[in-house]
């Protein structure tokens, strides 16, 4: 679990000290953030007794989240502004991963609706809409890239 807490420290300093050549590995960095949330935090947030609420909630955040991106300029791509809210809500899965016990508390509801929105935000980053073909697909590239290892770190080859 400490590689994803560094992985997104990691992110943060790319933001900021590195901003004119990073904007093509925020598909990178986004496709380990989508490896962690499909194998590390949504089974964490959709297990126990309250699953089709918890199911619920994850699809209401995926659905507030497409909302709120066409209501604001805070998700367009390729800005500063965009790469630190992704690194944000990256650090901020992996904190809520390691710092809250999600099956014994009443904030799994609340998780399960952030999950949503921290899905749509990952998948954001490794295809938008605001490419053209050939950027979009160094991205998607980047985002399968980090994906895969993101995967290999989550389920090691022995």
């Amino acid at each position: 679990m400490q590689c994803w807490l560094l992985f997104s420290v990691a992110f943060f300093i790319f933001i900021i000290f590195f901003w004119k050549r990073f904007s093509y590995f925020i598909g990178f960095f986004d496709g380990l953030f989508l490896a962690f949330m499909c194998f590390c935090f949504l089974p964490v947030a959709l297990e126990g007794e309250y699953f089709w609420t918890n199911s619920i909630l994850l699809v209401l955040g995926v659905l507030g989240g497409s909302l709120l991106e066409q209501k604001t300029n805070n998700f367009y791509y390729n800005t500063k502004r965009y790469a630190l809210l992704h690194g944000i809500v990256f650090f901020t899965a992996v904190l809520c991963l390691q710092c809250i016990n999600i099956e014994q508390n009443m904030l799994s509801f609340l998780l399960s609706l952030l999950s949503g929105l921290f899905l749509l935000i990952a998948c954001g980053g490794i295809l938008p809409e605001e490419y053209n073909g050939k950027q979009k697909m160094k991205l998607a590239i980047l985002g399968v890239t980090g994906f895969l290892i993101g995967i290999l770190l989550i389920f090691p080859i022995a």
